[in-house]
């Protein structure tokens, strides 16, 4: 298998790995995957979890391009002055134009990780070509059942009397606040404004959105950071009376890690990641050509 490596943009500041399927067939492949950074992780992936999604993805006879979105990995930034996730949506529909002229199909399915999720949703709700998404640890909102797991959690790890002396520390310290306090503007904090989480409702308007045009979503959790998505039925839970709630996919991994640390855990995505495609992404593809 010949992987190719291109320099992409109207700046040339974009940097992406185009991988063949193989074997390579005359016919038009049903999709492409497109794979790119998980948070300020290369191309490559956390643990070269996407070049081994390449690898196995060319063996179904799909290619991919994964690629480092501006700033990121060898991809330089961008000269302009668009926000960071607009840039990276922006950067994504690039290397879309660069794979379908390459592959010759204008359909796509996008793994994201983390970040790459964020950017994934976004890129669906603009382009008709994406024709699907695995949302890997993005959004989670607390509902009752998670907070009391939650709280289960803390106290089996700090005792009562640790959890305690917790929240008499965030008492005094909200105690001791004054009017003078001014709002963090520290690089850390406009840092991250490029990733804020959306209300509950805005997410749920996104996510119905996407279904009803038809884009196929897998969305994934990890059991590695219980304070904030813990258990199998919190994402029902959180868009419970949502009509989209069983036209979506939802897996919870619950023995990985954030970033798949254990070759088990890299397996066990890799492994959920074909099953949807066999089951929910393809066949929908086979429909449409």
């Amino acid at each position: 298998m010949a992987e190719q490596t291109l320099i992409l943009g109207a700046e040339k500041h974009l940097v992406a790995t185009l991988t063949p399927s193989a074997p390579r067939s005359a016919n038009t492949p049903p999709c492409v995957a497109v794979l790119s950074n998980s948070g300020v992780i290369p191309r490559s992936g956390p643990h070269r979890m996407n070049v081994h999604l390449a690898r196995r993805f060319a063996q179904m006879g799909i290619p991919s391009i994964r690629f480092d979105m501006s700033g990121l990995g060898d991809s330089q930034r961008s000269s302009g002055t668009l926000p960071v996730l607009t840039q990276w949506v922006a950067d994504t529909r690039t290397v879309m134009d660069a794979a379908q002229s390459h592959f010759q199909c204008n359909r796509f399915f996008m793994v994201g990780f983390c970040s790459g999720a964020e950017v994934a949703h976004l890129v669906a709700l603009e382009d008709p070509r994406m024709r699907a998404a695995v949302l890997w640890d993005l959004y989670a909102y607390p509902t009752l059942q998670s907070r009391l797991r939650t709280f289960l959690y803390r106290l089996q790890r700090a005792g009562l009397l640790g959890l305690a002396r917790k929240l008499q520390a965030r008492l005094q310290q909200a105690m001791h606040r004054t009017d003078q306090a001014a709002p963090d503007n520290s690089l850390g904090q406009r840092a991250i404004e490029a990733s804020q989480v959306p209300p509950r409702e805005e997410y749920a308007r996104r996510i119905q959105t996407l279904v009803d045009g038809g884009v196929e979503l897998l969305v994934a959790y990890c059991g590695g950071e219980p304070e904030w998505f813990n258990h199998a039925d919190q994402f029902r839970n959180m868009f419970s009376g949502h009509d989209f709630i069983d036209r979506v996919a939802v897996s919870y991994l619950s023995d990985c890690d954030h970033l798949l640390t254990r070759r088990e855990a890299q397996q066990a995505f890799s492994d959920m990641t074909v099953q949807w495609l066999q089951q929910r992404v393809l066949p929908a593809e086979s429909k449409r050509t």
